[in-house]
């Protein structure tokens, strides 16, 4: 059963929203909720529903049980500015077969990601994460090619229609 907790009278907090069990029935109420209020939705740990579609219902930010308080921050964040935000946990999700089988971004990938999405060359990327500047060409290599990316720029455009970034 879902828990909703209102934003405070004036104020623009998210509504948030937590399902233990999170069925294609329920999806309904998720857009009922959105309606002129932004939804922020928890999955339990074990959840494997596709983080797109749920953007498509309604929801503009998706975390998981034991997301730490900074990814919270960075999702209200994302939301204050009228963007949408998906958790490196909730992320992996995205793009996952039927099996399972996940073809998603590591969380050093996804930092990556994000140094790149910001505009830092490779040196400065290698230096906020505290590896070589190889690490860094090696990584964002490896990110063009699972994103189907030739450059920078499509990197990043390619990173937020997949719910990698928020914009």
């Amino acid at each position: 059963m879902p828990t909703a907790d209102p934003p405070e009278a004036g104020g623009s907090a998210p509504v948030v929203v937590r399902w233990d069990r999170l069925t294609g029935e329920r999806w309904p109420q998720l857009a009922d909720l959105a309606a002129g209020l932004p939804v922020l939705l928890v999955l339990p740990r074990e959840a494997t529903v596709d983080p797109l579609a749920l953007l498509a219902a309604g929801v503009r930010a998706v975390l998981r049980d034991g997301d730490g308080p900074g990814e919270l921050r960075l999702a209200h964040a994302a939301l204050d500015t009228g963007g949408s935000y998906l958790s490196p946990s909730v992320a992996t999700l995205v793009g996952r077969d039927d099996r399972g089988a996940a073809a998603s971004l590591s969380p050093r990938e996804v930092q990556t990601l994000r140094c790149i999405a910001q505009g830092l060359t490779h040196r400065q990327a290698a230096h906020r994460l505290g590896v070589t500047e190889q690490t860094v060409n090696t990584y964002a290599k490896r990110l063009r090619h699972k994103l189907g990316a030739a450059n920078k720029a499509e990197l990043t455009r390619r990173a937020v229609e997949l719910g990698y970034l928020s914009m």
